[in-house]
């Protein structure tokens, strides 16, 4: 989704200072303290720190600084996570992707919003069930709710995503339990949804909305 969303806004004319894995740097730090490797992470979190939005509604180009895009960034050289903030610095605007996790977002990214002071932030994310706009915007305002104060939050769009077959095979075990369980089938039905998403369709749509939220704070 990051990579996406990084190429759609490109065309637009944003240029990008960095794009990195919150949640492998997390993992990165804590294999190098000694802990497990974090269970079924079912997808990548994209951060991506874009320079000013200026110019972006008329086709313009972006200001940047040391401009780097995410293909050229070898995952040897992807900061700890202690210092992706102090990259975050540098932009004006800072895109921070998330999967759902228990109705938010992973620890690592919590972290991450927390020190973006003074910036503009627009969030984007996907979870397991994806057909409800509201339950969408439920999520997108419990992870804003991280951002400090003086933070400027400028939208967010999300979208449905594949979940692990771990999940799967916890709603194949409840149907096996129960083979009348109304509940399971629909849960697996919504997997199996689930594992051509995000598509194209979903590219276009939240580009389109973080393009909306640049040209906002353009005028």
């Amino acid at each position: 989704m990051a990579d996406a969303l990084q190429r759609e806004l490109s065309y637009a004319g944003v240029r990008f200072a960095a794009s990195f894995d919150l949640d492998g740097a997390a993992a990165e730090l804590a294999q190098s303290e000694g802990a497990e490797e974090a269970e079924d992470a079912e997808k990548t979190e994209g951060v991506e720190s874009a320079k000013s939005a200026e110019g972006v509604e008329n086709g313009q180009g972006a200001n940047a600084d040391a401009s780097v895009p995410a293909a050229s960034v070898p995952a040897t050289s992807v900061p700890a996570a202690s210092t992706l903030s102090a990259q975050a610095s540098e932009a004006d605007v800072v895109f921070v992707g998330f999967w759902c996790d228990k109705g938010s977002c992973s620890p690592a990214v919590q972290h991450f919003l927390q020190g973006l002071v003074g910036k503009c932030v627009f969030l984007f994310g996907t979870c397991g069930f994806g057909e409800s706009d509201e339950y969408f915007e439920q999520i997108l305002d419990r992870v804003r709710a991280y951002l400090p104060a003086d933070a400027q939050y400028i939208g967010g769009a999300m979208c449905q995503g594949k979940m692990g077959m771990g999940v799967k095979r916890r709603y194949e075990g409840m149907l096996e339990k129960d083979p009348e369980n109304a509940q399971a089938r629909m849960l697996i039905d919504n997997w199996n949804k689930a594992q051509s998403h995000p598509n194209e369709d979903d590219f276009s749509r939240i580009a389109a909305a973080a393009k909306e939220a640049l040209e906002g704070i353009a005028e």
